[in-house]
């Protein structure tokens, strides 16, 4: 980040002997710029105004590190990105942080920072005086009295829509001149404009005779039938939509709930629940998991993280359908505060599971042909789903494409999206044909609940974690589109038996399943040996920690993976993708640092003893949870008590600054 030196701060600390009554910054208000561009000085040292400054350490700070300057009187610690790390503070402590042995850099925070780059095009043509919907990210929890006292003591007239303090974030309305004024107040991290962001954008056909062949692709139609019967009875799922799916619809047989509260009934989001749940009525339209209850939101209630902790706490639902999303072309490849707040949101809560579409721009030929898929589908922690086409396994060109704007992988998997028939709101039997990644998300959804239905099945009645599912899905994944992952298909079609497969063999001797944690510069090693000669497939997952959004990278904790044959030294290493030449084939051939998801591939493994090494090369909170899901069973166990997997009562870790 373009911030202030330290030896800037440091002079000024300097001056507060002669002018005891001068301050480093603003009081939390905007106060006219000096020459040199820093604000005037007044009542430097006072312990009652606190100041936000980047903190540069020379080594990652662990948590008696962080307790240590909690206990000077440190308020709040971030982590920035590059050992960097944002400390809310009284502006008296600063001089004794910066003396700290641990401490390489002080720095002040520039206020442009803290606002979305693509905002400078909208303030160039909004006057003052207009009005606008903002999404803040604060450093700490604060809920609406403490943001409406901010606000007041900043002379802002904003009005707070919407506040979510578990996500330390708030939707605000407010002036272009408040927003420039919010933009200096030290317990803001980030912001981003709201402007008219959702809509789904799928294509409606007509009906015609080809059947719906998304089961049949993604290979579930075993799953429903002896010896597996999964259905999804007694799981939930919630769908946040444009309405309410049709609760009376012949195929939702009582199974459909309302919780839009407006009753107003949504041709989109009945389509979207009969992919996930229609019993097959018209077996044509059967869904995914034709047993499981479907709960409907509306995404102008609540969408994204809110809509997720909404239905949680409402309907203990632990698996939601975004078919949704940013209807301007903006944040393009971007990783917004609203792609953060769904990284924390999994982060705090590791057993909810969200499938948002990855969007319709493929088509458009305003846009790119790579990173076009917008702000929240880029987060880290949530499957986001590509469409194929009805004819074959290439993607369809109406899908949007990665990489994200650090070149991590986007989508993460793919299913068919084109032509899909299922329930219309139109009537109780009434049927449509659809197209879009709106159609591929919820079936993708219905499969992740089978898989999940049978992971209850082995552990006993557990959920399945985020980090969990998403290793079994895209390790038992098809690969389409370019050989290894791509920016077009992920890392592939879901074939929901292989991953169902995969998850039972939990209850074997020797699984293919195993979770994990790691701390920094730590290795875990897992050792087997192949008598002949194999195909080999392996991949880890782990739910990382939200990323400043105003940092380029947006991995937070780095784990690497290498497969060594121990015999010869030969060494095996993850996928990786070059953002700077998104169309060229993925390579082997250094770790991957930049996904939360690595996979190691090798057709016809030579015979051998192996192992698979697993390092926390840069783990900034203490510990890392993760999964790893394999192709040949080389646990010898799938330590699913290792994480003490929890039920669904009470399973939310209420962890929040200390753990960056």
């Amino acid at each position: 980040m373009n911030m202030k030196s330290t030896k800037t701060i440091l002079s000024l600390l300097a001056m507060s002997a002669l002018f005891p009554q001068s301050t480093l910054a603003m009081e939390e208000g905007v106060s006219p710029s000096s020459s040199n561009g820093m604000p005037p000085l007044q009542a430097l040292g006072r312990e009652d105004i606190s100041q936000t400054v980047l903190v540069t350490a020379k080594h990652i700070l662990t948590q008696a590190d962080k307790e240590k300057f909690y206990a000077m009187g440190v308020e709040t610690i971030l982590y920035a990105g590059d050992l960097s790390y944002y400390f809310y503070l009284p502006e008296s402590l600063i001089h004794k942080i910066s003396a700290d042995d641990g401490v390489a850099t002080l720095s002040q925070v520039d206020p442009s920072k803290r606002m979305e780059k693509e905002s400078s095009g909208v303030l160039s043509v909004l006057s003052d005086d207009e009005s606008i919907d903002v999404h803040v990210l604060f450093l700490k929890e604060m809920d609406r009295n403490e943001i409406d006292a901010l606000l007041r003591r900043a002379g802002i007239e904003g009005s707070i829509m919407k506040v979510t303090p578990s996500l330390r974030s708030a939707k605000i309305r407010l002036t272009i001149r408040d927003y420039k004024k919010l933009s200096h107040q030290p317990l803001v991290q980030y912001m981003v404009i709201i402007e008219k962001l959702l809509a789904t954008e799928s294509v409606k056909l007509p009906l015609e005779t080809r059947n719906l062949k998304i089961a049949k692709q993604s290979d579930v139609t075993p799953l429903w039938a002896a010896p597996y019967n999964l259905n999804g009875r007694n799981m939930r799922v919630g769908i946040v939509d444009g309405g309410s799916a049709r609760t009376s619809h012949q195929e939702f047989g009582g199974r459909v709930y309302d919780r839009t509260g407006s009753g107003e009934v949504n041709m989109h989001s009945t389509h979207v629940a009969g992919t996930i749940g229609a019993a097959g009525v018209n077996p044509k339209a059967r869904g995914m998991a034709k047993e499981a209850n479907l709960y409907s939101y509306s995404f102008t209630d609540d969408a994204f993280s809110d809509a997720v902790l909404n239905m949680y706490q409402r309907d203990g639902i632990l698996f939601s359908n975004h078919s949704y999303g940013y209807s301007l072309k903006e944040r393009l490849g971007e990783y917004d505060s609203v792609a953060a707040t769904q990284d924390m949101t999994v982060s705090n809560n590791p057993f909810l599971n969200i499938f948002e579409a990855a969007g319709n721009d493929g088509i458009d030929s305003s846009y790119s042909e790579y990173g076009i898929i917008k702000g929240p589908a880029n987060s880290k922690n949530i499957l986001t789903i590509g469409a194929l086409d009805s004819t074959s396994d290439d993607v369809a060109e109406l899908s949007s494409t990665g990489p994200v704007r650090d070149g991590r992988i986007k989508p993460d998997l793919c299913v068919r999206g084109e032509y899909v028939t299922s329930a219309s709101s139109e009537s109780d039997n009434s049927y449509v044909m659809m197209s879009g990644t709106s159609m591929a998300t919820p079936a993708a959804v219905g499969m992740g609940t089978l898989v999940a239905q049978a992971y209850k099945r082995v552990t006993g009645g557990y959920d399945i974690r985020h980090d969990t599912l998403k290793a079994v899905l895209v390790n038992t994944a098809k690969d389409v589109a370019n050989p290894g992952p791509d920016y077009k298909a992920g890392f592939g079609l879901i074939d929901a038996k292989a991953a169902v497969d995969t998850v039972l063999t939990i209850g074997a001797k020797n699984p293919k399943v195993n979770t994990s944690v790691i701390g920094h510069n730590a290795t875990n090693t897992y050792r087997f040996s192949l008598e002949s000669g194999a195909d080999f497939k392996t991949t880890i997952a782990w739910i990382d920690p939200a990323a400043d959004p105003s940092h380029l990278e947006t991995l937070v904790n780095n784990i690497d993976m290498v497969l060594v044959n121990t015999e010869s030294g030969k060494e095996y290493y993850p996928y990786t993708l070059d953002k700077a030449h998104p169309a060229a084939l993925a390579v082997q051939s250094r770790p991957n640092d930049v996904d939360n998801i690595e996979q190691i591939e090798v057709k016809n493994l030579p015979a051998g003893t192996y192992e698979l090494r697993v390092k926390g090369t840069k783990i900034v909170t203490d510990t890392q949870e993760y999964t790893i899901a394999s192709s040949l069973p080389i646990f010898s166990t799938s330590n699913i008590e290792t994480l003490k997997p929890s039920k669904i009562e009470n399973f939310v870790r209420k962890i929040f600054l200390s753990t960056f």
